[in-house]
């Protein structure tokens, strides 16, 4: 009886390493108020804490903003959005401090960290707040706002939802971020989406890359749905319009036969993956930036499935997609590297065939520069370095948060996504 008691319950060494790690909220240098921890508490006691925090002035109801004291002098609330995060792991909480520290002073935020331990026995909520303050650019004013992270165990955690609501502030748009492989199918991750404005999420967190695209794709007509892996494509996506800004190149785009993507690997001795394990359930996907690239050209010239050439092996496919004018060949590449993060593009490389002769449109990245060049007619033209630093996730965050709408065209490029990595898998099987 004793094992089978033990086997629902999380390790408590697991438990107790995810807050050691979320505890760096309180050691961060922005931190204004004594921090407030509490166990076995309710969401009472905790929405009556974050009241008592912030004195309100008399003329609040002309316009004035709570304030906080810190250090005897009075600072206002600045939360533009309440942001919810679930976190399962110490890899989720590591990310989560470095996250939340990073957004400063751009996006105050209410920020609830929620930690669920739906297995355990013991208090139900255990409570810990923190207030931070930052300085505006330009120095002297100070804008400050709250971290709340609770750890919710047993029956509890099965209603996250409702012990978030009472604590959100009101009339301000919901963020859910949700780092890690986001669990589709448990109740609980439909009650905090279906709460929210926005979900966030990061495709390369996928367990199964192609069933993450598809269930990602079917929230969309509940919440907007932002991806960080899309956000760390925008710098390609800007350098692949640039080509065709000019009008010289503009007559090779509908003609555009082939497109050729390299992305980066983990050398074998550090990686966790197998043969296939960028799309095999139970690993990380390193192939979501390069598909989402391929969707997004693929949706914005047109281009339809026609058939597989070379099946999904070792990371890598061929297809033959439909054009408007022309028959495309796609061909996704993996390189094993230390240079970039595993999943990052390394190369794309754009072929046509135009009235007067072929043209390729090259992007090659090195470690943080790229080198952009076209090769037109015979003539090498456009060869320049650009920087090309790896973006920090709380600026991925931070993008993702200024969106307050659905994106049609991370839509239409998710969909084409799960349709191109599908007809590799299902040629490969």
């Amino acid at each position: 009886m004793a094992e089978a008691v033990t086997s629902i319950q999380p390790p408590a060494s697991e438990e107790q390493a995810v807050h050691r790690r979320l505890m760096r909220f309180g050691e961060a240098e922005s931190l204004a108020t004594p921090m407030w921890v509490e166990r076995n508490t309710t969401c009472q006691a905790i929405a009556g804490h974050l009241a008592s925090l912030w004195d309100i002035p008399s003329g609040l109801d002309d316009g004035g903003d709570p304030l906080v004291t810190e250090k005897g002098l009075p600072h206002a609330r600045a939360s533009v959005l309440n942001l919810i995060v679930t976190v399962q792991d110490e890899a989720a909480a590591d990310r989560v401090v470095h996250a939340l520290i990073g957004l400063g002073v751009h996006h105050p935020s209410r920020a609830i960290v929620l930690v669920p331990q739906q297995g355990a026995a013991g208090a139900q909520i255990d409570a810990r707040i923190s207030t931070h303050c930052n300085e505006t650019d330009g120095g002297g004013d100070r804008v400050c706002y709250e971290e709340v992270v609770l750890t919710v165990r047993g029956e509890a955690a099965e209603h996250l939802s409702g012990i978030v609501t009472p604590l959100l502030i009101h009339d301000l748009p919901t963020h859910i971020w949700w780092p890690g492989d986001p669990p589709f199918d448990d109740p609980v991750f439909d009650q905090l989406v279906e709460m929210g404005d926005r979900l966030i999420v990061d495709s390369s967190d996928f367990n199964d890359l192609l069933t993450g695209f598809r269930r990602t794709a079917s929230l969309r007509r509940r919440s907007g749905v932002g991806d960080l892996s899309w956000e760390r494509l925008a710098w390609w996506q800007e350098l692949t319009a640039q080509f065709f800004d000019a009008p010289r190149f503009r007559r090779y785009l509908p003609n555009l036969s082939r497109l050729r993507i390299r992305y980066a690997v983990a050398p074998r001795a550090t990686t966790r993956h197998d043969e296939d394990a960028d799309v095999a359930p139970g690993t990380p996907a390193p192939m979501a930036q390069s598909l989402l690239y391929a969707g997004w050209i693929a949706t914005r010239l047109g281009w339809r499935r026609h058939r597989t050439l070379k099946p999904l092996a070792d990371g890598a496919f061929d297809l033959r997609l439909e054009g408007r004018h022309e028959m495309v060949d796609l061909h996704l590449e993996p390189t094993v590297t230390d240079d970039v993060p595993p999943g990052d593009l390394l190369s794309v490389r754009l072929s046509s065939l135009g009235e007067t002769g072929a043209a390729e449109f090259i992007i090659d990245r090195d470690e943080d520069d790229a080198m952009v060049a076209t090769n037109a007619d015979g003539m090498t033209a456009l060869l320049r370095r650009v920087p090309m630093e790896t973006p920090r996730e709380s600026d991925l965050l931070s993008a993702q948060l200024t969106v307050d709408a659905a994106d049609p065209v991370y839509e239409m490029s998710l969909r084409a996504a799960a349709i191109l990595l599908a007809s590799s898998r299902e040629a490969a099987a």
